[in-house]
């Protein structure tokens, strides 16, 4: 038997049944678990990806996102958020002789923000946004 990866309006369905369960869901692999759950009812034979799974969660709005995260020593600079894929907007200061200094970075479309010193998710906790 093989896998089929499941079209974005089945996806969208399957999460909305599955955050339907429950209001608050405290890991991105539960969340998971519960889609597929889901999914095996409408096709046996469909899956997701954990990572297509949250960033619909959040691009849609049906979930809200509380992120855990831990520094890292690496000072490289991010351009797409690790989170939902978005491109990162600078925070920016002005300098005491006129010029710009960049704080770090933040998503516009989830809550992920970073220092310059880079940080990575660790945990996800997902909210059912009631519509």
């Amino acid at each position: 038997m093989g896998w089929k990866l499941a079209d974005e309006e089945t996806l969208v369905e399957a999460l909305r049944r599955a955050l339907g369960s429950r209001k608050t869901i405290c890991s991105q692999r539960e969340l998971r678990e519960k889609v597929l759950k889901e999914l095996k009812r409408t096709d046996p034979g469909l899956t997701a990806s954990p990572e297509r799974i949250r960033r619909l969660a959040i691009t849609t709005g049906l979930a809200h996102v509380e992120i855990q995260w831990r520094d890292t020593d690496k000072r490289t600079a991010r351009f797409k958020c690790p989170v939902c894929g978005s491109p990162l907007r600078p925070t920016r200061n002005e300098t005491v002789f006129g010029g710009t200094v960049t704080l770090g970075f933040r998503c516009p479309a989830c809550p992920f923000r970073t220092t310059v010193k880079r940080k990575e998710p660790t945990r996800y906790t997902f909210t059912r946004r009631d519509r």
